[in-house]
């Protein structure tokens, strides 16, 4: 699930499992459009997003 959150310096957003657990979360946007169209966009790479190991 997305959250959208409000601070005193703009709006940012997190992600959580299922568990309730934080996922990742945004760098702070000073307008709610802009997290919505990030979350948008982390909704159409995310599931073809290729997984890197750098260990």
């Amino acid at each position: 699930m997305f959250e959208i959150h409000k601070s005193a310096q703009g709006y940012w957003w997190r992600l959580k499992g299922r568990n309730g657990e934080v996922l990742c979360h945004s760098e702070v946007y000073t307008a709610k459009q802009s997290a919505l169209d990030t979350i948008a966009t982390v909704r159409q790479i995310a599931p073809t997003a290729p997984i890197r190991d750098l260990s």
